[in-house]
């Protein structure tokens, strides 16, 4: 026969196994909250950096709508009622407005203005 004292070792025995599992479980849990509190914070920050980066793109955009426009008018005229050469070749007016609309629209990527430096300038020697 098993004394009740053994049984009563052993039941304090599976409690403080079972109260050490719970805790850790606990701490497991508490740990993987606070991983996904801080992912969140990340995706949060990201978020508010793409936001930044598309209202900034959203303002150029309705900042060069008129530009574009404009050059979109404007080839249209040099185009309009004009015969096409056998060789497709583009006329000299056409020509210098898409090459000014060339040369705006990569300043613009680059953030510069797109006008020619003076011959005068100091860097006017420095090459792209």
């Amino acid at each position: 026969m098993i004394p009740p004292t053994l049984y009563i070792v052993g039941g304090a025995a599976l409690a403080g196994f079972l109260g050490g599992w719970a805790v850790c479980d606990w701490r497991a849990d508490s740990r993987a909250l606070a991983a996904t509190e801080r992912l969140i914070e990340a995706k949060d920050e990201a978020q508010a950096m793409i936001d930044a980066g598309a209202v900034k793109f959203e303002t150029f955009r309705q900042s060069i709508g008129p530009e574009r426009e404009r050059v979109s008018n404007t080839i249209r005229e040099v185009y309009k009622n004009v015969p096409v050469s056998a060789d497709c070749a583009l006329l000299p007016d056409a020509l210098s407005v898409l090459e000014s609309a060339r040369q705006r629209a990569n300043a613009a990527t680059l953030g510069q203005s797109g006008e020619p430096m003076p011959a005068d300038s100091p860097d006017a020697s420095v090459g792209p």
